[in-house]
């Protein structure tokens, strides 16, 4: 994980296949009431966490359904964030819609919205995301497809673990997600350079910041639990307990105030 390059073309179709299995296998196994358990995802249970994933699956899968999200949403209310009025329609189309249902439909659909992302033309995969939603310079929907949807996958297996107590099964795009998040927050990072150890489900090492300028060398290291920081960084919360070494103060609370696209 020292040097992180952004997930390929090639290499997105089985990463999110390899999620979107791990989250069938969870669902699978969910104890009695365990989809009517709340999440750290405001005002939503783990009902509402996967008619999302289907949600965005569809869309993938069926370009006219995003246009019907995404078109209504661009001109209604636009003092709400983009993404809630599109996650607004993902549930709704799904409201009557029981759990056995929604598994149904995502095992469908989930590879077709694997094959959807990864055959985007080039010329879409190139447009740029727009800065308002916490996107990057340079992020485009080619990020969005590759990159960002398996991470949500990700990270909502997370939310359905901590919600109803089950543990989270390891997937073969586990540490690839994780390096994303790391490298999204090098990116992101302005503060003084520092070397980020993780622990935990995904361990590695990765420079955090940039060590262009002279004298401008590393300042010391910060060892975390990769899903408490990835927790962290996506807003959700802070169970970090990081183990700071050289670090100077305030690095740690600076870090704690940064977040990533999730």
């Amino acid at each position: 994980m020292s040097t992180v390059a952004m997930t390929t073309r090639a290499a997105a179709p089985s990463l999110a296949m390899a999620e979107y299995a791990a989250l069938l296998a969870a669902l699978r196994a969910l104890p009695p009431g365990g989809w009517s358990a709340p999440t750290d995802c405001t005002g939503w249970t783990v009902w509402d966490v996967v008619a999302h994933v289907v949600g965005a699956a569809e869309e993938a899968a069926r370009p006219w359904v995003q246009a019907r999200h995404y078109l209504p949403a661009l001109v209604k209310d636009r003092r709400r964030p983009l993404v809630d009025k599109v996650n607004d329609a993902q549930l709704a189309d799904r409201r009557s819609s029981t759990p056995e249902e929604l598994l149904t439909e995502l095992e469908s659909l989930a590879p077709k919205a694997a094959r959807g992302r990864h055959r985007l033309p080039g010329l879409i995969r190139r447009i740029p995301l727009p800065r308002s939603q916490g996107c990057l310079p340079g992020d485009t929907m080619a990020y969005l497809n590759d990159v960002i949807y398996t991470r949500d996958i990700w990270m909502h297996r997370v939310d359905i673990a901590r919600a109803t107590g089950t543990p989270m099964a390891e997937s073969s795009a586990e540490a690839d997600v994780v390096a994303q998040v790391v490298r999204d927050l090098s990116r992101t990072w302005t503060g003084a350079p520092f070397t980020l150890v993780l622990s935990g489900r995904v361990s590695g090492k990765c420079s955090i910041g940039s060590t262009s300028a002279p004298g401008d060398g590393e300042v010391g290291t910060l060892t975390v639990d990769a899903v408490a920081l990835c927790r962290l960084l996506s807003g959700r919360g802070d169970e970090t307990a990081p183990i700071a070494d050289g670090l100077p103060d305030g690095l740690v609370a600076r870090l704690r105030d940064t977040r990533v696209l999730f």
